[in-house]
């Protein structure tokens, strides 16, 4: 039955200090056949001005402003709420800066639509050019989540590549008070305690030499870190509803 809903699909594409790449990412995910919404979050104005230039230069794309930087968390909330206002039931999710890989795009978009009422989302297959201090914080972050979330089905949180059903998921993101780097990990938690269900399949992902990266080390592991302890004492909140569901499925 969950084949039959009617599905209308968009990229949401979150920018601040890669609107020189974003052209790039845009054209790809109209090629597909997608409208594109950018969202500028925050950029100086010589930033906005280029993606202006793209918004009216790609077909189908749309540009949300935002006057001041919300983060990351901020940018995907607003991308959402404007892709459901315009229609769409479902949001492929994706950064800016072209480090997902644009070809897997329609594998993405097929899963969606055999599973339209869950989560579909990229897990990361890295070549060589990805700094080590990420990935080993993306295994702290993998270890964490499983016991919040009472469940190791869940591979990656921090790849932001995935596609949203905006139905289930823009309430969710609504409540969503962190809107920064800890964003990806907190919405995924919080719809897992939602009971939707998650399909994942691997993406190459490549850091390119010359990109601009807004990961700020020591501010943003902090963050990453308080966003854990809170996600742990939500879950702890949770525990017999959890439990429960997991002893159903069993």
């Amino acid at each position: 039955m969950e084949n039959m809903i009617e599905q209308k699909f968009c990229a949401v594409v979150p920018v601040y200090r890669h609107e020189a790449a974003s052209r790039h990412v845009a054209e790809a995910l109209s090629k597909e056949g997608l409208a594109v919404i950018l969202v500028d979050d925050g950029n100086a104005p010589e930033g906005h001005a280029i993606l202006e230039t793209v918004a009216k230069e790609v077909p189908n794309t749309y540009l949300v402003t935002h006057e001041v930087n919300k983060g990351k968390g901020g940018a995907v909330v607003s991308g959402l709420i404007e892709a459901q206002r315009l229609g769409f039931t479902h949001a492929l999710q994706i950064d800016a800066d072209g480090q997902h890989d644009v070809n897997a795009i329609p594998f993405f978009i097929k899963a969606s639509k055999k599973h339209p009422q869950n989560l579909i989302s990229a897990f990361p297959q890295y070549d060589g050019s990805v700094p080590k201090a990420r990935e080993q914080g993306r295994k702290i972050t993998n270890f964490w989540v499983c016991i919040e979330t009472l469940s190791m089905s869940i591979p990656d949180t921090m790849c932001g590549c995935r596609v949203y059903p905006l139905e289930k998921v823009v309430p969710i993101a609504r409540k969503m008070t962190n809107l920064r780097m800890g964003f990806d990990i907190e919405i995924m938690v919080r719809m897992s305690w939602a009971g939707i269900k998650m399909n994942f399949y691997p993406i190459h992902v490549t850091y390119p030499e010359d990109g601009v990266s807004n990961f700020r080390a020591l501010h943003d592991n902090i963050a990453i870190s308080a966003t854990h302890t809170k996600l742990f004492f939500g879950m702890v909140v949770r525990l017999p509803i959890l439990l429960l569901r997991k002893f159903k499925r069993s």
